[in-house]
C-alpha cells in the first residue's frame, strides 16, 4: 500500500457491484465514514459518468474506484476547485505509466492525444454554507484493448503502452495522487489549483471548432470561471459555457 496520511486507510474491496460511488453512497447513509475512505470494485456493473451518462468498462478490465472526503472547509461556490484538485490528481496518476502528454479535457475528462482515458463523477452533498462530504467516482481505462463502437474516442494504458497492469496496485497509488491534491486544496491553495488546471487544459490556448445546439464555431479555451464555466473566445467575444452546453468538435 502506498504510504498516505489518511486516504485508503480504510480501503473497501469488492468483487462485484452496480456503482462504487452509490456503494460509497450506502455507506454513508448508516453512518460516519473516515475521511479517505476508498471503495475499490473488481467489477462494476452499472457505473455512472457525468448528467446521467454511462460509463461502460469490460468486465475485470478497468480502475473502478470511489473516494469519500469531507471537505467542510469549503463553500459550495468553491466547489469547482475540488474538480481541479482532483481532476489535477487523475492526471498525475496518469502521467506515471504515459509518455506522451496528458491533459484535462473540461471539466474533468482525461485525454491523451485526443482520446478519452478517464473519466471522474464528484457528487457533493452540502450542508448549510458547507460542502459536508463527497463521493469522487473515477474510470480508468486500464487494461481493455477493444470499446464498444458507443465510445467515441477511447483509449486505455494497454493501448498506449502495451503492458497490462495490476487494478489493485493502480488503486492503491492513485490514493497517494488524491491525498497530495486534497491536502492543497484543504489548504485553500485555489491559486496553485487554478494555474496548474488551467495550464493543464485540452486545448488550451489554440483555435479550435466547437459546437452550441446546431451551430458549429471556431474559438479559442482560454480558462475556466471560478464557478466552473469554460471560457472561450470567438470572434472577438469572450463567452463562458455551463456543461453541456458547449460540445468540442473532435
Amino acid at each position: 500500500m502506498t504510504e498516505t496520511l489518511f486516504t485508503g486507510k480504510n480501503f473497501v474491496e469488492l468483487s462485484t457491484v452496480d456503482s462504487t460511488n452509490n456503494y460509497a453512497r450506502q455507506l454513508l447513509s448508516e453512518g460516519p465514514v473516515p475521511d479517505g475512505t476508498v471503495v475499490f470494485t473488481h467489477t462494476q456493473t452499472a457505473g455512472r459518468g457525468q448528467q446521467g451518462n454511462t460509463w461502460l468498462s469490460e468486465t475485470g478490465k478497468n480502475l473502478t474506484v470511489s473516494f469519500v472526503f469531507r471537505p467542510d472547509f469549503l463553500e459550495p461556490t468553491q466547489q469547482f476547485f475540488l474538480n481541479m484538485a482532483v481532476a489535477l490528481a487523475v492526471k498525475d496518476f496518469a502521467e506515471c505509466f504515459v509518455q506522451e502528454e496528458v491533459k484535462i479535457k473540461w471539466p474533468n475528462d482525461i485525454y491523451v492525444n485526443d482520446h478519452k482515458l478517464a473519466g471522474i463523477l464528484i457528487e457533493n452533498t452540502i450542508s448549510g454554507s458547507k460542502i459536508s462530504n463527497t463521493i469522487i467516482g473515477i474510470g480508468f481505462n486500464v487494461n481493455q484493448e477493444i470499446f464498444s463502437a458507443e465510445l467515441k474516442n477511447p483509449t486505455s494504458l494497454y493501448l498506449l503502452t502495451g503492458m497490462l497492469h495490476n487494478l489493485k496496485s493502480l488503486a492503491e497509488l492513485l490514493c497517494s495522487y488524491m491525498e497530495k491534491y486534497y491536502l492543497q486544496l484543504r489548504q485553500l491553495h485555489f491559486n496553485f489549483l487554478d494555474r496548474a488546471y488551467t495550464e493543464a487544459l485540452y486545448r488550451y490556448q489554440q483555435t479550435h471548432e466547437y459546437k452550441k445546439g446546431e451551430q458549429v464555431f471556431r474559438g479559442e479555451i482560454n480558462g475556466v470561471s471560478k464557478e466552473g464555466k469554460l471560457i472561450v473566445h470567438s470572434q472577438g467575444k469572450e463567452h463562458r459555457y455551463s456543461f453541456k452546453e458547449i460540445e468540442y468538435v473532435l
